[in-house]
């Protein structure tokens, strides 16, 4: 049976949710109607471990959705969607453990690690989720054996690899794009979606206000070099509304059409290659050259400086580096 959903009633200026036979106000204001919808939930139709692993998951979006952004829900959703395919849609939520998660993530032969774990969180914060909101007592998957792990970046490019690698790139619209990212060490994502209305040349910055950053907590500045204000600046007037780089067609890149393009890549240059390794090249080098971690930090909008601790200490078996940094004490 289909959970009852918020509804709007004109008449009343308000939202309601029908539960049975009895229609229960939850107030004007639509974001708080759905935090009151869950509540109603909890206290009339609680989840219970004979529930099915759909209502949960569907139960569960209606959250996300009202609550984290759409590329957050459209991921969330598809990951959950693939697990409740394996299991069984009608299957009980009593009857999970963490070992189905492990057997799921095994059967998807075409993920890679960070997939697999992304799709293991999923699940995991699902019911972590049910259990923090009084509709489950008990995490039934919350040990999973085997579980898989993010790789490391392992991608670095030096200066002669990244001209080998754009040696191989003769279109414009490709070749603007990963220079933009080599020159800011920006994230993939804010190169191919940034606006005309993010970008100030005279400040020489691009700013993502919170609600459109990595976390929507603060705003995200990116510092652009000469040779990144070159390419945004035509591309402004070019393209006033939506994002600036676009592809030879006009049009936005996408992640898909990024990694089709990197495959290529890989196959050319006959050894690993993509998109998120320019971002973890632009860190590598700039501690390499002596940059201090707290500026980098702030040059690539990390949160805290620890992030660059916890991704970028592989520099700790360069005898190399370390060999450098000595010298520069003394």
């Amino acid at each position: 049976m289909r959970q009852p959903k918020p509804f709007y009633r004109k008449s009343k200026q308000a939202w309601y949710v029908q539960i049975g036979k009895r229609q229960i106000s939850l107030g004007k204001d639509e974001k708080q109607a759905w935090k009151r919808y869950h509540q109603v939930m909890a206290e009339n139709e609680p989840i219970k471990d004979t529930t099915t692993v759909e209502t949960l998951f569907e139960r569960y979006l209606d959250w996300v959705r009202e609550n984290r952004k759409p590329g957050t829900y459209a991921k969330v959703r598809h990951l959950l969607s693939r697990f409740a395919t394996f299991i069984g849609k009608r299957t009980k939520v009593a009857k999970l453990s963490g070992v189905d998660l492990s057997h799921w993530v095994e059967s998807e032969s075409t993920w890679n690690s960070t997939t697999r774990s992304d799709g293991i969180k999923a699940v995991l914060r699902c019911f972590n989720w049910a259990v923090g909101m009084r509709y489950l007592t008990t995490n039934h998957v919350s040990h999973v054996p085997e579980k898989p792990s993010r790789k490391r970046r392992e991608v670095v490019y030096s200066q002669d690899d990244w001209q080998e690698l754009r040696n191989h790139v003769r279109d414009t619209a490709f070749g603007d794009l990963l220079d933009f990212m080599w020159e800011t060490g920006c994230r993939p994502l804010e190169a191919r979606t940034m606006e005309s209305r993010h970008i100030n040349l005279g400040s020489g910055v691009v700013v993502f206000p919170p609600s459109e950053a990595k976390g929507a907590k603060r705003e995200r500045v990116i510092y652009l070099t000469e040779k990144a204000i070159g390419i945004c600046r035509p591309r402004i007037d070019r393209f006033p509304e939506g994002p600036i780089m676009r592809n030879r067609a006009k049009r936005p890149w996408t992640k898909d059409a990024i990694n089709c393009r990197f495959r290529r890549l890989r196959k050319k240059l006959g050894r690993k290659a993509n998109a998120y390794a320019i971002r973890h090249s632009y860190a590598t080098n700039g501690l390499i050259d002596g940059m201090d971690s707290l500026t980098l930090s702030q040059l690539m909008g990390h949160a805290d400086i620890s992030t660059l601790a916890k991704n970028y200490a592989h520099l700790a078996n360069n005898p190399t580096y370390l060999r450098e940094q000595a010298k520069r004490i003394r």
